[in-house]
């Protein structure tokens, strides 16, 4: 249970979303010292990858939001073996889905999930 890319339920991604790439890039950088590495994304979007002095293998993304009305803001995700029992069990035990499944080039799968007290949480199943 230490491999969050593979084990269920584990915190495995963070994205920063932002109207201002290429300020919330600096940011990060001076704040953290990260490295970033633009690499192509969805739909015409920018994204990053963010690395550092302690971690070669990226660990969060940075990418361009759409809709200037949203606020910039973190998402996590949740490692699952599959999105669509995810998403089924959520709106059993009370929560909403926001986001239905979407398929990521070369990542797999993801879903936005609201819990019963408003809270937002994404899921992913890597692969496929």
């Amino acid at each position: 249970m230490d491999k969050p890319f593979e084990d269920h339920g584990l915190f495995s991604w963070s994205e920063l979303m932002t109207p201002d790439f290429d300020q919330s890039c600096r940011f990060y950088e001076s704040m953290f010292g990260w490295k970033l590495k633009e690499v192509p994304g969805r739909n015409g979007s920018r994204y990053a990858l963010a690395t550092s002095n302690n971690a070669s293998e990226p660990f969060a993304g940075i990418l361009t939001l759409d809709d200037n009305d949203i606020q910039a803001h973190w998402r996590t995700y949740v490692t699952v073996d599959c999105v669509e029992e995810t998403l089924r069990k959520a709106e059993l035990v009370g929560g909403s889905v926001l986001v239905p499944v979407t398929i990521i080039e070369r990542v797999g799968k993801i879903a936005v999930i609201e819990d019963p007290c408003g809270a937002i949480i994404s899921v992913i199943e890597y692969g496929s």
